[in-house]
């Protein structure tokens, strides 16, 4: 079993190219007994207890894989690792995930009318996965995303909008207009803006994206490649998505609230 373990090693080890070797570590020993037994050993044999030739084969240690170190040097860039650009044929947003599987979120309206071919970029690797939409939120500008990958994704946390404070700062992160990845924009939460206000005060019948609920308010520049987005606070924890903005004034912007992330796609989170 040994030598057969031996053997495979090998082969898996020759075929990689992207590992560090280390200087061989010792060597197999194979030989036969005088009863005609064969005998493997990481020891040579004495003498008495072998019949004909040695065999001997070096061992080399297990590979060393050299990975970069991908840890975030404070939390809005956690955030921006944890962002990607969602393209396809028809366009593109920003999107973000929410668990170390892969799972992510957009905004529903990033993903209206399309079924397939979208891909996701994730910062620093040129790299597109796949993505697939396992629901579109019924109420909200919401849509939850598998991107196919096998490996562990860097995620957000959530924290309730409820908690902020008017004043508190924000942050959000996409990729505007496509082109510039990975951009961060600062401002201030103001409010939870409440649906019936778009009635009230705006004189709206329903939100601009005909969409429910309340609203996070924030002043953090965003525009068209935003959308789908996070807004984190200054621990990078996820308070809302981008939706929409009044374009007159690229300092009045909307989030749905990370509160109904959860409330919509509950019975798909761990």
């Amino acid at each position: 079993m040994l030598w057969r373990i031996f053997i495979i090693s090998c082969i898996f080890l020759g075929a990689t190219s992207t590992f560090s070797w280390e200087a061989a570590a010792g060597k197999l020993y194979k030989w036969k007994d005088a009863q005609g037994e064969i005998h493997f050993s990481d020891r040579p044999p004495t003498a008495d207890s072998v019949k004909g030739d040695v065999e001997e084969k070096k061992i080399r240690e297990a590979p060393v894989i050299e990975e970069p170190t991908a840890e975030a040097k404070n939390p809005v860039e956690h955030a921006v690792q944890c962002t990607f650009r969602l393209k396809n044929k028809e366009g593109g947003a920003s999107g973000f995930f929410i668990s170390n599987s892969g799972l992510a979120v957009t905004a529903k309206h990033v993903v209206k009318g399309i079924t397939y071919s979208m891909k996701a970029e994730l910062p620093g690797e040129k790299k597109k996965y796949v993505v697939r939409i396992l629901r579109r939120s019924q109420k909200y500008d919401l849509a939850l995303l598998q991107v196919v990958i096998d490996r562990p994704t860097p995620f957000l946390e959530f924290r309730s909008p409820e908690s902020l404070i008017p004043g508190e700062e924000v942050w959000a992160v996409g990729n505007p207009l496509l082109a510039f990845r990975d951009t961060v924009t600062k401002g201030i939460f103001s409010r939870i803006f409440p649906e019936k206000d778009l009635k009230d005060e705006l004189k709206m019948q329903k939100s601009p994206f005909k969409f429910r609920g309340d609203w996070v308010q924030f002043s953090a520049p965003v525009t068209h490649g935003n959308s789908g987005g996070p807004v984190v606070d200054g621990k990078g924890k996820l308070i809302g998505v981008v939706s929409w903005g009044v374009t007159a004034h690229t300092a009045l912007n909307f989030a749905v609230p990370s509160s109904y992330i959860l409330e919509d796609f509950k019975s798909f989170l761990p």
